[in-house]
C-alpha cells in the first residue's frame, strides 16, 4: 500500500506574477485588477515554499496563470520540475492541476474537446430574481480541471474535480447600501449569487453523471475554491436563497453521488476552520469562512474500495502558509496567497 496526497490552493492572482501572455516572471508590478507585488520572484519562491512543504502528489490550483506554459515554468523554474501541469486555459484565473512526477496513480487529464468538457461549458438559462419570462444564459466563467485516476490496473477509475466558482464581488455594493437593502444593489447582489447557483448547478450534474455513466466507478472528488457568495446568512434568512455548497452535495435520491467534506465534523466546528479573511458589508470586523474544500462521494470511504481517505487526515494548511508569510500578511509582498491551502491523504491499496 501507499499513500496519495492531494491539495487545492487558490494561489491569489498569480497571473500578475507573469509578463502577459509570457512564460516569464514580472520585474515591475502589474496593473489592473488584483494584487500587485513589487518584488514577484520574491512572491513566487513564498507560493514554491508552501506547496513544497505540502508535498502533495496533485494540487488543484486556483486563480493561475492564463496560460498553461506560465504554470508550466512556474514547476520548472521554482518546483524543481517535479509537477507537470495540466488544465483549460480561461483568462487571467485559470484552473490547472499540478502532478507530481512521482504520484503513486495514474493521473490523466480531460482535454478540451472531451464531452465532459461540452457539457459544463452548456450555456444555462435562468430568471433573474423578480422577473418572469426574461431568462439570462449565462456559461460557466471558469473551465475545471478535470483528470482521470486510476490505480495500476486501471480498474475502477476516479474522477477529479478542480474547480472555482464564480466571484462573489458585486460592482457598486458598499455597506450602506446593503444596510438600507438599496433594492438596485439588491437586485445586483441577488443576481450574482444566481450565476454563482449556476455554477454549482453544472457542477452538481456533472458528478451525478459522472456516476451514472458508469465509466467513473462511483469515485469522485471536487476540490477548489467553492464560494458561497457574501453575506450569505442574509440571503438565506430574508431571501430564502440557501447555501451554495450545501446544494452541491446533492440529493439523498443519489446516494452514490454525495458528496462528504474531507474535514470531520469535530474539525469543521473549530474556530480554526477557515481559508479566507475579509472585509464584509455584513458586519464589521474580519470574517472568516472555509470556502476551499475537498469533497469526497461515498466510495472513498469504503474500505474495499482502491483508493480510501484516511480518517484524520485532512488539513487546513495554516502552519505552512504562516511559515511563507512576513509580518501579518497585510501587504501583497508579505504573503504566498490569501489563502490557506487544504490537504489530505488517501491509502492506496
Amino acid at each position: 500500500m501507499s499513500t496519495l496526497r492531494i491539495a487545492t490552493y487558490n494561489i491569489e492572482w498569480m497571473n500578475n506574477l507573469f509578463l502577459k501572455g509570457e512564460a516569464k516572471l514580472r520585474t515591475e508590478p502589474a496593473k489592473g485588477m488584483g494584487r500587485f507585488p513589487t518584488n514577484p520572484r520574491g512572491v513566487a519562491e513564498r507560493i514554491a515554499g508552501v506547496i513544497k512543504d505540502l508535498d502533495a502528489h496533485i494540487i488543484g490550483v486556483q486563480e493561475g496563470p492564463s496560460k498553461l506554459s506560465q504554470m508550466q515554468f512556474f514547476s520548472d523554474e521554482f518546483l524543481d520540475g517535479r509537477y507537470t501541469a495540466a488544465g483549460i486555459e480561461s483568462g487571467s484565473q485559470s484552473i490547472y492541476a499540478l502532478v507530481r512526477n512521482d504520484c503513486p496513480i495514474k493521473a490523466t487529464p480531460y482535454d478540451s474537446s472531451s464531452v465532459y468538457y461540452k457539457r459544463l461549458m452548456k450555456p444555462v438559462q435562468f430568471q433573474p430574481w423578480g422577473e418572469v419570462n426574461n431568462a439570462k444564459k449565462y456559461k460557466m466563467a471558469r473551465p475545471p480541471a478535470l483528470i482521470r485516476l486510476a490505480g495500476k490496473d486501471d480498474g475502477k477509475p476516479i474522477h477529479l474535480v478542480v474547480a472555482h466558482t464564480k466571484s462573489q464581488f458585486t460592482s457598486g455594493f458598499t455597506k450602506a447600501k446593503f444596510e438600507a437593502r438599496e433594492p438596485v444593489a439588491m437586485r445586483e447582489a441577488i443576481l450574482s449569487r444566481q450565476k454563482l447557483s449556476a455554477d454549482v448547478a453544472a457542477l452538481r450534474r456533472h458528478i451525478t453523471n459522472v456516476i451514472l455513466e458508469r465509466q467513473n466507478a462511483s469515485g469522485v472528488i471536487v476540490m477548489g475554491d467553492l464560494n458561497d457568495g457574501f453575506t450569505r446568512s442574509v440571503f438565506e434568512q430574508e431571501f430564502l436563497m440557501q447555501s451554495l455548497v450545501d446544494e452541491l452535495r446533492g440529493s439523498f435520491r443519489r446516494q452514490s453521488a454525495l458528496l462528504d467534506h474531507v474535514l470531520d465534523e469535530a474539525q469543521l466546528r473549530k474556530k480554526e476552520a477557515f481559508t479566507v479573511e475579509f472585509r464584509s458589508p455584513e458586519k464589521r470586523g474580519i470574517t472568516r469562512e472555509l470556502i476551499d474544500h475537498i469533497l469526497v462521494t461515498p466510495a472513498l470511504r469504503d474500505p474495499a474500495f482502491w483508493l480510501q481517505l484516511q480518517p484524520g487526515s485532512a488539513t487546513i494548511a495554516h502552519e505552512i502558509s504562516k511559515a511563507h508569510t512576513s509580518g501579518t500578511g497585510a501587504k501583497a509582498d508579505e504573503r504566498p496567497s490569501d489563502h490557506i491551502p487544504v490537504y489530505a491523504d488517501f491509502t492506496v491499496s
